[in-house]
């Protein structure tokens, strides 16, 4: 694995998976409804759905890999200008605010996986989502499989570890979850950094390859 590629996937993950989304806000409801422990099941739930939908695009990846080393280069091209329509469809989208309405229905781990599992399978962003970003760090001189194990189990992590801290601060964050403006807010500096990530990106490719 490329060491530059790999850090620059993580610090890019880490933009991406702490800006609140369904998923986030989904697993902030059911801990401030039903505990933080309980809420595993909605992380796990998240995370499953992420497994598949990384290696339904891994697999579309590796046959183009096999099959063309031009039309791979362009998608990671694809790849950078999507990071960067991410930041710019950020900046300019009205801010999504997270309704938390106590529950007094009791719910058991498995509803709270499901509940979980299909909020992120449900999404078919999700696919276009990993086969335009997983390319843009794949060094083409080295095993493919490897690369995506090691970037697949990176952002696995990085979520989890996100979610799990929504999920421990619910009650905390509710109220600025909440607030529009500051929503508004960390979209703009949310998107601006995306923005920067695909710019930087774009360079790191052409040094790499």
């Amino acid at each position: 694995m490329n060491t530059t590629l790999w850090l620059s996937f993580i610090g890019t993950v880490i933009i991406i998976c702490l800006t609140p989304g369904p998923s986030v806000l989904l697993a902030s409801a059911n801990s401030m409804n039903h505990g933080a422990r309980k809420t595993i099941g909605t992380i796990l739930g998240d995370l499953s759905a992420n497994t598949i939908q990384i290696l339904l695009s891994s697999l579309g990846l590796a046959s183009i890999v096999i099959s063309s080393g031009e039309i791979f280069s362009l998608i990671k091209w694809a790849g950078v200008g999507y990071i960067i329509y991410m930041g710019v469809m950020k900046i300019i989208s009205a801010p999504k605010i997270g309704e938390f309405k106590k529950s007094n229905q009791k719910k058991t781990f498995i509803k709270l996986y499901s509940e979980g599992f299909f909020m992120s399978a449900s999404n078919p962003k999700a696919i276009v989502f990993f086969a335009a970003l997983f390319p843009l760090f794949i060094d083409q001189s080295l095993a493919f499989a490897p690369q995506v194990i090691i970037l697949g189990i990176t952002y696995l992590v990085i979520d989890g570890v996100s979610l799990l801290l929504y999920v421990n601060f619910a009650s905390r964050l509710k109220q600025y979850l909440e607030d529009r403006k500051k929503i508004y807010l960390q979209n703009k500096i949310i998107g601006t950094l995306l923005i920067c990530s695909g710019l930087m990106l774009s360079m790191v490719k052409r040094t790499t390859n």
